[in-house]
């Protein structure tokens, strides 16, 4: 009861969607029912509503820009908490040589703090460009591309536990790896995070900026898509070995591999989640029986029947 009174209030103050169809909160465009859906942008807001569903054990998820997940069909017994399009402009903590630390908001979207660091000549970004979500999405999944990852930036991340309380981690304290952290397990939402960039020349950052988004051109650009599919197994690449297995193109019910890119799914319009877990099941065979590698899932799968 005291979770519903205070779930209640928070709906009187927060625009709250009850039994929301979550094809609307992430990028591939599909999954199926959750009980609600509510922004939230308050830190405040965030620890109370927390604090209130671990006392009665109601069932939370955290969602960001919805990329680099898959929501299933069956949908979501519970509230998903909308933590995206914070407006809160990032702020410079300290600089020292030509080091910059700034401090940002999970709910900051990764593609305007790219934007901001150009304009403001910090590189260390750079290799962000064209990578969709939130700040904190990326620091959890440890986001990356070409080698690079938004984990080597890290100094330090600020966290909500599900008793409501906050817990700030030093550079010490974490331990990043590929498309991994200590956060991915939702255990700990992330609420802000400190990065360090470098002062450099408005020149050279935008050579560098140009030289990242040249590598995504094989990427696709206008579909519904929720970023690579698996991760590269250790010293190969996912999108080469689905390529040479012959998996480009094939489809499953609304659901294709992307004739550019074969590590990622496009939603033709009318995929279901099913359509898109029975073509990555199809995709996994193929490269398992033609290189002996199984590859591992870059998204996450969330929603009733995950494991």
């Amino acid at each position: 009861m005291r979770s519903q009174l205070c779930l209640s209030s928070l709906a009187s103050r927060i625009p709250v969607r009850f039994q929301e169809p979550m094809r609307f909160w992430n990028t591939w465009g599909v999954g199926g029912i959750a009980k609600a859906v509510m922004p939230i942008t308050s830190e405040s807001a965030l620890a109370e509503v927390r604090r209130a569903s671990s006392d009665a054990g109601d069932r939370l998820f955290i969602l960001g820009e919805g990329s680099n997940v898959l929501v299933l069909d069956g949908g979501i017994d519970g509230w998903v908490i909308l933590l995206r399009d914070d407006p809160s402009p990032p702020e410079i903590v300290r600089s020292w040589g030509n080091s910059v630390e700034i401090r940002v908001s999970a709910g900051y979207p990764l593609r305007r703090l790219v934007n901001w660091s150009v304009r403001r000549c910090l590189s260390g970004l750079e290799f962000a460009v064209g990578i969709p979500g939130t700040v904190g999405g990326a620091v959890a999944g440890n986001a990356g591309a070409q080698g690079r990852s938004i984990g080597d930036l890290v100094s330090f991340v600020r966290t909500l536990e599900a008793d409501g309380t906050f817990s700030d981690w030093g550079k010490g304290d974490l331990t990043f790896a590929y498309r991994s952290s200590p956060f991915a397990g939702g255990t700990f939402w992330v609420t802000s995070v400190g990065l360090v960039l470098s002062l450099s020349s408005d020149g050279l950052v935008r050579q560098r900026l140009r030289h990242f988004a040249s590598l995504r051109k094989g990427q696709p650009k206008n579909s519904r898509t929720a970023g690579c599919v698996f991760k590269n197994p250790p010293g190969g690449s996912a999108g080469l070995m689905l390529d040479s297995a012959g998996c480009k193109g094939l489809s499953v019910g609304g659901a294709m591999v992307s004739r550019e890119h074969a590590n990622f799914i496009e939603n033709l319009g009318d995929a279901t989640s099913d359509d898109i877990l029975k073509l990555i099941d199809i995709c996994r065979s193929r490269v398992r029986d033609q290189f002996g590698v199984n590859l591992e899932l870059e998204i996450k799968v969330i929603g009733d029947g995950a494991l």
